[in-house]
């Protein structure tokens, strides 16, 4: 293996998770380089996004980290401090999402993190490093439900999307990034004070979330072409009934709960589409969605500026709180 540059700390902060007797705890600890999980890749992390499956590990809300003691986080971006796989070089800017980061692996909750270089990917042209992160999973995710959206045949002239839970991350990285791509969007959101924000990402239709508790029909007037869904519940089951023939709907949330109540009618008589999308993707399909990220579906900085929050490590926990009370918005992360 290289050898570590001599400029590589003796230790450095991380908010590290433990489980024992009083349950599970997080606490700011400092860690040695040779502490960290197995890999060929060390990384000086530059950003961390801050995701709800984040929030439940590091407050023990869900049991999603394998073993313990572990650093949480699902992605970071940063640069090669050494690799001893020779696809990467000192000082090269990379991501690292996915294959089970800061779940059996430690991630980027740390200054530093160790990955398998089959966990490592270059930086997507087009992007620098903060915009990566911008994107981050939440981006990602959107980008993959809209790559489903096209291998079903549907296009941009095929109608509008609609986007629940707009003013979280994804919602907001969602509408940026279908607009970017030609879509026409629709922003499902219980907050009208982000409409102004919404509709400067790219939304040409603001709808009260709302809507989706008026007495159910068997089928509603079919009005989207296809749907991402952050929510889950009662929002899916008037999305899966809303979505006209041919549609698509995509589940990447469940902010309101993994259970819904539905029919077959809006699959058999209207022929539609329901998947769900897991960020972690097989490396063509990262690549190619990773790619368009970074050209022709690259969305707007300028706009998401103002919706991205940096924190400091030690402030993490207590913006996991807000974030799984609702009480946050927008894109936060954690900066090193």
């Amino acid at each position: 293996m290289a050898t570590m540059q001599a400029d590589l700390p003796t230790d450095f902060p991380c908010l590290r998770t433990h489980s024992g007797a009083d349950g599970v705890t997080s606490r700011l600890e400092r860690m040695a380089p040779a502490d960290l999980s197995a890999g060929e890749v060390l990384i000086r992390n530059r950003f961390a996004g801050v995701n709800y499956k984040d929030c439940l590990s590091i407050l023990g809300r869900a049991r999603i980290i394998e073993s313990y003691p572990r650093i949480a986080g699902i992605e970071a971006v940063g640069e090669v401090v050494h690799s001893s796989d020779a696809r990467f070089a000192p000082g090269q800017p990379v991501i690292v999402h996915g294959f089970r980061t800061g779940i059996a692996f430690d991630g980027g909750f740390a200054q530093y993190l160790r990955a398998p270089a089959a966990h490592v990917m270059p930086l997507p042209a087009g992007l620098d490093a903060w915009q990566a992160a911008v994107i981050g999973v939440p981006g990602f995710t959107a980008g993959m439900a809209l790559d489903r959206f096209m291998q079903a045949g549907l296009t941009a002239a095929s109608g509008a999307v609609a986007v629940s839970g707009a003013s979280g991350a994804v919602g907001m990285l969602a509408t940026a990034i279908l607009s970017r791509a030609g879509w026409q969007v629709c922003a499902l959101t219980r907050k009208p004070e982000q409409a102004d924000a919404l509709r400067a990402l790219g939304a040409s239709e603001i709808l009260d979330a709302a809507v989706v508790n008026a007495p159910p029909r068997a089928l509603e007037k079919a009005r989207f072409a296809a749907a991402i869904d952050n929510v889950g519940g009662a929002t899916l089951a008037w999305l899966l009934r809303s979505t006209q023939e041919g549609g698509c709907v995509a589940s990447v949330g469940n902010a309101a709960g993994n259970s819904f109540d539905g029919s077959v009618l809006p699959f058999i008589m209207r022929g539609i589409q329901h998947f769900g999308v897991v960020a972690n993707a097989p490396w063509p399909v990262r690549e190619r969605v990773w790619g368009h990220l970074g050209t022709d579906w690259r969305p707007s900085f300028e706009a998401l500026g103002p919706h991205v929050r940096q924190i400091a490590l030690d402030a993490l926990p207590a913006h996991a709180s807000a974030q799984l009370d609702g009480m946050t918005a927008g894109r936060t992360l954690v900066a090193f």
